[in-house]
């Protein structure tokens, strides 16, 4: 069995930084009646990823994990707040790659399909539209190009999209990241950050905060460390870096 994950991607063209879009989402969150918090009070967490060599930003929820109509939501609300282009990025059984591209408007203008489509779409499949795509080609990639990367044959959709990525700019790595893949890359990654929102006045303690007062008090005098996640969970290491004990928790229905 192939992944199953959920990329979103933000076109930072104004470079902001780190504090103006927090500032910035933070005030989209209002909205919702969501307030800024510390990460074990959270009920939702966003997490963000800089590109040394990209003008896009890599952003990702633990909630889209669930599905992929919070992410469009979001991307058509950040589209239009931040002015700027967002992709949203599913992938299916690294079989098919669905791109969603959302305008500055928040509007979802184009779609853009890579593999084994047929498979699951059937033959009617809709072509990108070339002046939308061309506009955020880099200086070097043409058309052409893009479209044999689109329409190439892969194992793995995922290799596709690492090729297609830095023809519009988009960091290759980063582009197959999901809100786990950037919470285990975020020890190494300095340019990566959280945000974390709980309702306004909702004073409730949340599973995340439970599981860590009551498992990090006996935990953490005995060597382990919290680790950042969709669920929080503990580690303990021996010399050498080498993990000898997990512990965690899962929500089943």
């Amino acid at each position: 069995m192939g992944s199953f994950f959920t990329s979103t991607q933000i076109l930072n063209a104004s470079n902001l930084s780190k504090e103006e879009i927090t500032k910035k989402f933070h005030d989209m969150m209002k909205k919702d009646d969501y307030v800024m918090c510390e990460a074990d009070e959270g009920e939702l967490s966003y997490a963000f990823s800089f590109a040394d060599n990209s003008k896009w930003l890599t952003m990702s929820s633990e909630s889209y994990n669930e599905g992929d109509k919070k992410a469009s939501k979001d991307m058509s609300t950040i589209a239009r707040i931040f002015k700027t282009v967002c992709l949203k990025t599913v992938v299916i059984d690294s079989d098919l790659a669905i791109i969603d591209l959302f305008d500055s408007k928040g509007k979802q203008a184009d779609t853009l399909i890579m593999g084994r489509a047929d498979e699951y779409m059937g033959d009617d499949i809709q072509a990108p539209e070339k002046t939308i795509w061309e506009s955020l080609m880099v200086e070097n990639a043409t058309w052409e190009k893009f479209i044999s990367v689109q329409q190439g044959d892969y194992t793995f959709v995922e290799e596709g999209l690492s090729l297609l990525a830095p023809l519009i700019g988009v960091d290759s790595n980063n582009i197959l990241m999901d809100y786990d893949d950037l919470c285990s890359a975020s020890e190494k990654n300095q340019n990566a950050f959280y945000l974390y929102f709980k309702k306004a006045n909702k004073k409730t303690l949340t599973l995340n905060a439970a599981f860590k007062k009551v498992f990090g008090e006996a935990l953490e005098p005995l060597g382990f460390k919290k680790i950042k996640s969709k669920h929080p969970y503990f580690v303990r290491v021996v010399p050498g870096g080498e993990i000898i004990h997990v512990i965690t928790y899962r929500n089943e229905s």
